[in-house]
């Protein structure tokens, strides 16, 4: 059985950086980090054929939060980062960050 480590997240941008949506991955997870992180550039150039800026990011989770609900909440900053977080939907536990990325300035790409 696989185990998911992590996902791609893409976003393009207008050049203003107001207009911004989440592009298709060309996988729906990944088995590693390392894995994600090389289709990440490629990734970048073909959804970003249509946009502006286009930002993109691989975020390791949990394997076990692949069964939970959760929603991923992403942000493009002023500065031109991505910044990503992953929040538990749970009303017995409440929310919580429960995977986060690295800081924009180590992981963001432009194309």
């Amino acid at each position: 059985m696989e185990h998911i480590a992590a996902f791609m997240l893409l976003i393009a941008c207008g050049d203003d950086l107001r207009v911004c949506v989440e592009k298709p991955a060309p996988a729906i997870a990944y088995e590693s980090v390392q894995q994600c992180e090389l289709e990440l550039a490629p990734a970048i150039n073909a959804a970003g054929s249509a946009s502006k800026k286009t930002f993109g990011r691989c975020i390791e989770v949990d394997p076990a939060l692949f069964y939970e609900d959760a929603e991923i909440v992403w942000d493009v900053t002023a500065a031109g980062g991505l910044e990503v977080n992953i929040e538990l939907i749970n009303p017995e536990i409440g929310s919580g960050v429960v995977a986060r990325s690295s800081t924009a300035e180590e992981t963001s790409r432009l194309n």
